[in-house]
């Protein structure tokens, strides 16, 4: 049960409920609830039902949208796994970051299944970016258009391949697109009619067809995206503190049918009859959810012990937290800790957030000190706020930057962080500044 949501368990609860007549709900008394501090999801203005759940309408993400394009295809089951491959390497806003020779290594450390094993045996690495090519030209075919991208530019190229080709425009967009994106984000008009070959009134046109595309293909499934999510637990400040109490809400409330009960231990032998064992199940279960609660809410006071910087500054604060660090704290196994935190939120005065948004490794500063990788993320996205649009920073000015800061990182580090916070590279950026101005 620990590595069950509340909404899972809730389900689970109530097919128990339904089996067991020994089982029942106790009857509220008040309606009485706490108030919802997770009323305002982090990522999507998610808004608690009368059940107290942070819901917003059921959306595909994007992964989900491709994934079920590859399930429908005609490819065999080697293809459509390498396609699977290649479809969970995509990042949020479409774009495949990694090398083939990245993910196969990632896919070697990861666990095997026997599904997996046959549809998709490990390969030698010249043979794995032979197939990884093949499935990424399949994935690039697939809606929306522009998808598996490794670069704007390929970005951009992909959506204008997709257009009839007497589209007024395509061609010179195109070519745009291909040798001369700089020069367009550089708005040279000048250098842009002289390597073109074209006029003006021409050099208008693409670019007013290059703006109507879609940098981040992934856009709208991004802004759609939602979940429904109960919290286990609420964080409030008190005296000075921030402190953990159970939602009561996340942790279904069970009680045994006195009058049944009493019925089944009144027969000789009870306990070896199929409602004596019904009678176990329902105790099982009833101790199980107590523990389940009490185990997360400790949990939850370890981690939030830890971060009380974050609840008052955010991310900019969080310390790095390992399982490790509150299987000390709460005596707990840290097997225990991974279940207890997957897939679990906390409502806070910021939002829910997900216990595991709280761990991360560590990074040492020039001074000494320790910081997580969210602090460093949120330092990458207040230098892009800072930085003139229309001359953004590169991720090796960026490494400049942090580096003034005492963060020293290599700059392919930088770039999977600011992917990671969904800040479009260079390119794109002077992009949107174009498309704005």
């Amino acid at each position: 049960m620990l590595q069950m949501s509340a909404l899972e368990l809730e389900q689970e609860v109530a097919a128990l409920l339904a089996d067991n007549p020994l089982l029942e709900r106790p009857e509220e008394t008040c309606d009485e609830r706490p108030v919802g501090p997770w009323s305002e999801a982090r990522s999507g203005g998610a808004v608690p039902d009368d059940d107290g759940e942070a819901s917003t309408p059921a959306a595909v993400s994007l992964h989900e949208h491709l994934l079920q394009q590859v399930a429908v295809s005609a490819l065999s089951a080697h293809d459509a796994a390498m396609a699977r491959v290649v479809v969970e390497a995509l990042d949020e806003d479409g774009y495949l970051r990694d090398d083939p020779a990245e993910i196969l290594a990632a896919l070697a450390r990861a666990p095997r299944h026997a599904e997996g094993d046959t549809a998709l045996p490990l390969l030698a690495p010249a043979a794995f970016e032979q197939a990884f090519g093949l499935a990424l030209r399949f994935v690039q075919s697939l809606d929306p258009a522009g998808v598996g991208a490794r670069s704007v530019a390929e970005c951009l190229a992909l959506q204008l391949r997709r257009l009839a080709q007497d589209e007024p425009a395509r061609a010179l967009a195109l070519r745009i697109a291909e040798e001369c994106l700089e020069l367009l984000a550089a708005n040279d008009v000048a250098a842009l009619t002289r390597r073109l070959g074209c006029d003006e009134a021409e050099l208008g046109a693409a670019r007013a067809l290059l703006r109507s595309l879609a940098p981040r293909p992934a856009q709208a499934f991004a802004a759609d995206e939602a979940r429904y999510l109960v919290p286990e637990v609420i964080v409030r400040q008190r005296a000075g503190r921030w402190v953990v109490s159970a939602n009561p809400d996340a942790s279904p409330q069970l009680r045994i049918d006195r009058a049944c009960a009493a019925a089944v231990r009144g027969a000789r032998g009870w306990s070896n009859t199929p409602m004596g064992a019904r009678l176990n199940e329902a105790r099982w279960l009833i101790r199980s959810l107590r523990q389940r609660a009490d185990t997360i809410v400790r949990v939850a006071e370890a981690i939030v012990a830890a971060q009380q910087g974050w609840f008052e500054h955010g991310d900019i604060a969080i310390r790095p937290l390992f399982l490790r660090d509150v299987a000390a704290r709460t005596g707990l196994h840290e097997s225990t800790i991974s279940r207890v935190t997957a897939g679990k939120y906390m409502a806070t005065p910021r939002g829910p957030v997900e216990f595991k948004h709280f761990f991360g490794s560590r990074l040492a500063t020039d001074d000494g000190f320790r910081m997580s990788p969210k602090s460093v993320q949120v330092l990458i996205r207040d230098i892009v706020a800072a930085e003139d649009p229309r001359r953004p920073l590169s991720d090796i000015r960026l490494a400049r930057e942090l580096a003034q800061r005492g963060v020293k990182l290599a700059r392919r580090t930088v770039t999977k962080y600011r992917d990671a916070i969904g800040i479009p590279p260079l390119e794109a950026r002077r992009l949107n500044a174009l498309a704005a101005a």
